[in-house]
């Protein structure tokens, strides 16, 4: 059986080489491992270059992922010009997948970067019950996020309830167009969005690939994001 290409655009960090810091393209190897155990290839797309210079390689991908990193820039959604690489790449990535209805997951900043993409917004949370983000001392904070039963991930995982892992401070503030809401935590932040339409695109806030082991429906959402991408 075919396995379908899975394309993920890198993070841009610097890492420590003795003396100096070395500038890398990186994608976590959490999000590699979740696609190859479901039995995709996945391929990183480096931030450093443009959708025209890229493009003959989106046509053989067959599925897009989004995924974690720094926060998303202002500009993305202030309506002015887009600076950053990384930003300006996925948003005309993402643009491209939606025309061609492909399968899209999103993660953390990838569920921000599908909202700023569809002309939402973002804001900071602040004086939340729940802690949404990383301990000092490197604890995954863990919450539980209610999931409307009209929804594809609803029809996935068949869970009103479950649990996420959090590492995030910003949070949607204004939805953009094409998208719902299909699941929220109990202090309203938005913890799962998807498309409007029958295609698959799907997001979370929460990082269901670091809890894959513990709250394994999460694997599911996986195999149906494969599955829709084989096609």
């Amino acid at each position: 059986m075919k396995k379908p290409v899975i394309g993920i655009i890198s993070n841009e960090d610097y890492i420590d080489k003795a003396i100096y810091k070395k500038k890398v393209y990186d994608v976590n190897a959490d999000y590699i491992k979740m696609i190859s155990d479901n039995n995709g290839i996945p391929v990183i797309i480096p931030a450093v270059t443009n959708i025209k210079e890229c493009e003959s390689l989106l046509k053989t991908i067959d599925g897009l992922l989004l995924i974690g990193g720094v926060d998303i820039t202002k500009e993305c959604y202030t309506k002015k010009k887009i600076k950053d690489a990384r930003d300006k790449l996925e948003i005309e990535v993402y643009k491209y997948f939606r025309k061609q209805h492909k399968p899209i997951l999103g993660i953390c900043r990838g569920l921000q970067l599908i909202n700023v993409a569809e002309g939402g917004s973002l804001k900071n949370i602040k004086n939340s019950k729940i802690n949404h983000f990383i301990e000092e001392d490197g604890w995954v904070n863990h919450h539980y996020i209610t999931i409307s039963e009209d929804s594809k991930i609803y029809k996935i995982i068949k869970e009103k309830e479950y649990a996420v892992s959090s590492v995030h401070h910003q949070q949607i503030d204004k939805l953009g167009k094409n998208i719902k809401v299909t699941a929220k935590s109990s202090d309203g932040v938005i913890e799962a969005i998807e498309s409007k339409d029958n295609d698959f695109v799907i997001a979370f806030q929460g990082h269901i690939e670091k809890c894959l082991k513990n709250f394994n429906k999460y694997n599911k959402v996986i195999e149906e994001f494969i599955k829709e991408a084989r096609k």
